[in-house]
C-alpha cells in the first residue's frame, strides 16, 4: 500500500514535470525557427545591398572610364578651353642647356651661377 502510494505520488510529479519540459522544448524549437528565419531574412537583404553596391561600383568606374578616355578629353579642351591640335610646323623644340637637378630658391640665377663657380 506504501509502495503505492510513492507510485501515485511520484507519477503526480512526474507528469507535470514532463509536460512542462516537452513545452519549454516546443516553445524553444519554435523561437530557434523564428530567430533563425530572421538571420536569413537580414543575409538576404545585406546580399542585396551588397549586389547593388557592386553594381554600383561598376557603373562609377565606367563612368570614370568613359570620362578620362583621350577622345573625351580631347573632345572637351577644343569645345570648352579653345584649345587646339599643332600644326607639325608650329611646333618649337627647346633643348635644356643644363640638364641637372632642379632647385627651387630665392636666390638668382646670378648668384646661383657664382655659388657653382666657387665650388669647382
Amino acid at each position: 500500500m506504501i509502495n503505492l502510494r510513492r507510485r501515485s505520488m511520484v507519477s503526480y510529479m512526474i507528469k507535470p514535470l514532463f509536460i512542462t519540459f516537452l513545452l519549454c522544448g516546443i516553445f524553444g524549437i519554435v523561437w530557434l525557427r523564428s530567430n533563425f528565419t530572421s538571420v536569413e531574412y537580414t543575409i538576404s537583404e545585406l546580399e542585396n545591398k551588397k549586389a547593388d553596391r557592386l553594381r554600383e561600383a561598376k557603373m562609377l568606374m565606367a563612368e570614370k572610364a568613359s570620362l578620362m578616355s583621350m577622345h573625351k578629353v580631347e573632345k572637351t579642351a577644343v569645345r570648352d578651353l579653345g584649345l587646339v591640335f599643332p600644326d607639325r610646323k608650329k611646333v618649337t623644340y627647346v633643348k635644356e642647356r643644363n640638364p641637372g637637378p632642379q632647385k627651387a630658391s630665392l636666390e638668382t640665377l646670378s648668384e646661383w651661377d657664382r655659388r657653382k663657380a666657387m665650388v669647382n
